[in-house]
């Protein structure tokens, strides 16, 4: 994996298309084996530089089934294999010996933590899909139901300065005396002085509840949109942006919010604000897609999540005129921010 590090974007490319054709002309099992685990390496170096958009594609896995034609269900096993080896490295090794497939493995995914890999991995070794599927069943169900809980946790790190007692009849300062909750339960003052207050802002909860596999194939395609902004994928941040959207639409009181601040703000001259006329315009003169054409000249042509783009920054004087706008797809309008003021 060093060796992947160091090569630059060209060359990761590069050697990236040769591995697939090496993979794809594998005679042998063990040629194969290590043809997969070197693409599925390699690939993820790319997804984590995102030079699929480099390359004029919108997301990783059109690059991977339009460049390179793989089918839809080889190229998400090989991109789900990429991801997941950032979790669990041991997993190119795996691949390379042959004691797991793409196929296993994804079948395993959302069971996979840091507590389990070990048993599971091992449970899985040279088995057959069939013989997987009922590994995972009987997995599954030797699981206890987990209830939906919302669990308040200490907060971080407070720094309590003045929290001691002192004894009237001997004037000696004690420690606090720390009395253990049951599991679950949290004691909440009634009156939160400010310190108190300090610490409540510093509170985190654990949220556990158990859900479906699409839930989880849902999850992760979320993660997969929002990998330019949330490069790490927690899911506390997913959610987040999930949830803001949700209320965002529906939320009566976000609703009336917006029209008072509606009202009470006036339009100027100099703001973002691009007049629908002009959006039009820049619609229409981009054909409705992505305008974004990569060094060697593959148009990307996206025509799902497209943002209006300033050529010349507007935050570096750039004006909203149909000459300084562009179509941009999601992925392209959030690579090209990033090389702009990454620097």
């Amino acid at each position: 994996m060093n060796k992947i590090l160091k090569l630059k974007d060209k060359e990761l490319v590069e050697k990236f298309s040769i591995l697939v054709k090496e993979e794809k002309e594998a005679t042998a099992q063990v040629e194969e084996k290590e043809a997969i685990a070197s693409v599925v390496s390699h690939l993820a170096e790319i997804d984590r530089r995102k030079l699929y958009a480099l390359e004029g594609y919108s997301s990783l896995f059109n690059y991977v089934t339009q460049k390179y034609h793989y089918s839809e269900g080889a190229a998400y096993r090989r991109i789900q294999a990429a991801r997941l080896s950032l979790r669990f490295p041991e997993i190119m090794e795996l691949l390379k010996e042959g004691k797991i497939n793409l196929m296993n493995l994804s079948l395993v995914a959302p069971h996979l933590n840091q507590n389990n890999k070990e048993k599971i991995f091992s449970a899985i070794f040279h088995k057959s899909t069939r013989e997987v599927e009922s590994i995972i069943s009987s997995y599954v169900g030797k699981r206890k139901e987990v209830k939906d809980k919302i669990r308040v946790l200490p907060p971080l790190a407070p720094k309590i300065a003045q929290n001691f007692t002192f004894s009237a009849e001997s004037n000696e300062r004690r420690e606090p005396e720390i009395r253990k909750e049951p599991e679950g339960s949290l004691a909440i003052p009634l009156v939160l002085s400010d310190h108190d207050m300090q610490v409540k802002e510093q509170r985190r909860v654990k949220i556990e509840f158990e859900a479906s596999e699409v839930l989880a194939q849902k999850i992760q395609r979320a993660r997969e949109i929002l990998r330019h902004r949330y490069p790490q994928g927690k899911l506390e941040d997913i959610l987040n942006e999930a949830l803001e959207l949700l209320l965002e639409k529906k939320d009566p009181e976000r609703k009336i919010q917006r029209t008072l601040e509606k009202k009470s703000s006036d339009v100027k001259s100099e703001t973002r604000y691009i007049p629908q006329t002009i959006q039009r315009e820049v619609y229409q003169r981009d054909e409705g897609q992505c305008s974004y054409v990569s060094p060697e000249g593959k148009h990307c042509a996206e025509k799902n999540f497209l943002e209006l783009d300033h050529i010349h920054p507007w935050s570096l004087g750039g004006d909203s005129t149909p000459e300084n706008l562009r179509l941009l797809c999601r992925t392209h309008n959030q690579w090209r921010a990033e090389k702009t003021f990454s620097h």
